[in-house]
């Protein structure tokens, strides 16, 4: 079910979109706030922690474009021969320019509205009256859904632009032009974490609407707390913090999140063919841990869908996708080269699930997050086209943590233990691969982070994985070698070939946006590698 897109509806909370520095807060004067200002009922404060999540629905549209595109996952097949500025081409080319493209800054406000929301409704909450329900805490539910909303906003600012400025509470313009940026490991520690864990702690698996009844679909719950919370540490064990403590408590929340998992029988998709109908929008919250959930519906679709897309014909979809040659790199589908049967089929489900080779001989596309007549008719599910006019229309969910993301990411920790081989084991199977060899479990890193490859491929987690254990300098420079170079290393393609060069120490995070820059001159240091 997807009332809960259908209930949002927010006139009320919207950041203002000025090119300043109020783009990243709800700025109302603090005289204003008073008692006329709070929300007076439960209903209300609900419909603006509906809010809240609602900020949550660009974020697909970043997944794709500032975290799979850059990683080495993709080839834009284009980018050198392009004549014109485009923010994908600037993002999968290292611009040394990026700060003046839009998509920057569009992330960048979307993310700190999430967290405007967030801290009104935080501000305001202690002054609305909720009716008393049975032994549930709808208040307090409330807050940890909000809490765990604005930590989440606050990593991907961190893994995104780095050192950021930190509000939680409603502020005042002149608050807002003297709010200087935080280094990364203090928005970790003083907010992320400790908004998380208020989540982790405060949630309950089932999450109650205001009169005691189950919330509809879509809502983080105490296991999508857990989960994130998981995430956040492992990212801070990795580069470029390094967080010595922080792996051991990324062990304990995931294992958390496998235990219940298993206990209650959820997120888990049993066979390959259900892996496949994964992606498709009928199995909504279903399978994943915590998503973005859309409907087919002006504005509240994914955005994602038609980034990913070449122009593909009527047999796919009657619209005009975005035409962009964004393929999968030779080394990704190398990953699931060797798996071929004898009859030459591929034995992992994932390759078919992930990629698309029937539009054209030469362009890989990714099909995952691309809901289309043919994948629909192929698993049994009806034509849904007619329903989506414009690209704004798709209602595929988007998933932020998946079951097997947790798994892997726990083997990963623990290394070739039992447990943590079978939960390969697990994955693999379920694709139709043979368990790990004795030589793959002894290589077990690797093992892990070539799985971690193959599932989550297209979903915004690899280039993040390269970060965190510092390969993306070496990954990202071979990428564009690879492609620049004839068998004997010649080069030929002299612009993808310069291209490595801009893969340097620091382009690990992007530039914080020049729109934001000059906000108030002096007040934000640029990162290092965009100076």
């Amino acid at each position: 079910m997807k009332r809960v897109i259908y209930n949002i509806i927010i006139s009320v909370l919207s950041c203002a979109m000025f090119s300043s520095c109020t783009d990243w807060l709800e700025v109302e004067s603090k005289s204003n706030l008073s008692t006329t200002n709070f929300y007076k009922t439960a209903a209300e404060a609900e419909q603006a922690l509906l809010g809240v999540y609602n900020g949550l629905m660009p974020l697909a549209e970043y997944s794709w474009l500032m975290s799979e595109l850059r990683s080495d996952n993709v080839w834009a097949d284009n980018a050198e021969d392009s004549a014109t500025q485009r923010d994908y081409i600037d993002i999968f080319t290292f611009n040394p320019n990026l700060s003046l493209i839009s998509t920057l800054n569009k992330a960048w406000v979307n993310l700190y509205e999430i967290i405007a929301r967030a801290n009104m409704l935080l501000a305001r909450i202690d002054n609305t009256v909720f009716n008393p329900v049975e032994e549930i805490d709808i208040k307090l539910q409330m807050e940890a859904e909000a809490r765990l909303l604005r930590g989440y906003a606050y990593f991907e600012l961190v893994r995104y632009f780095g050192r950021v400025p930190v509000a939680l509470e409603p502020m005042t313009v002149d608050e807002a032009m003297s709010t200087p940026q935080s280094e990364s490991v203090d928005i970790y520690k003083n907010v992320i974490i400790p908004d998380m864990t208020f989540a982790a702690e405060n949630l309950t698996e089932q999450i109650y609407d205001i009169k005691g009844n189950k919330a509809a679909a879509g809502r983080a719950n105490k296991i999508a707390a857990q989960a994130l919370l998981g995430r956040v540490y492992l990212t801070m064990a990795g580069y470029p913090l390094y967080d010595p403590d922080a792996k051991g408590l990324a062990k304990v929340a995931l294992k958390r999140v496998i235990d219940a998992a298993n206990a209650n029988g959820d997120y888990w998709a049993k066979t390959g063919k259900d892996w496949l109908k994964m992606w498709i929008s009928d199995n909504d919250n279903k399978y994943y841990i915590f998503e973005i959930q859309y409907v087919a519906r002006d504005g509240y679709g994914n955005p994602m869908t038609y980034w990913t897309s070449p122009k593909v014909g009527e047999d796919y979809i009657g619209l005009q996708m975005s035409g962009y040659q964004l393929c999968g790199t030779t080394d990704l589908l190398n990953l699931f080269n060797g798996d071929a049967n004898s009859d030459g089929e591929w034995d992992d489900v994932r390759y078919d699930g992930t990629f698309d080779f029937e539009f054209s001989s030469s362009l890989t596309f990714f099909d995952k997050m691309f809901e289309h007549k043919k994948k629909r008719e192929a698993l049994g599910y009806e034509d849904i086209s007619s329903q989506i006019v414009t690209r704004n229309y798709f209602p595929q969910n988007f998933p932020i943590i998946r079951l097997e993301d947790v798994m892997l990411m726990y083997a990963e920790i623990v290394g070739p233990i039992p447990e943590a081989v079978e939960l390969v084991n697990k994955i693999r199977t379920r694709a139709g691969l043979k368990e790990l060899t004795s030589d793959e479990i002894q290589n077990f890193d690797k093992a892990v982070a070539d799985e971690r490859r193959r599932e989550l491929a297209g979903e915004g987690i690899r280039w993040h994985d390269l970060v965190r254990h510092n390969q993306y300098i070496e990954a990202l420079r071979s990428k564009f070698i690879s492609y620049s170079t004839d068998e004997n290393g010649n080069i030929t393609r002299p612009k993808s070939y310069a291209m490595a060069s801009r893969v340097i120490e620091g382009v690990h995070v992007y530039p914080i946006p020049d729109v934001q820059m000059k906000a108030k001159p002096g007040l934000y240091e640029q990162n290092p590698a965009y100076r």
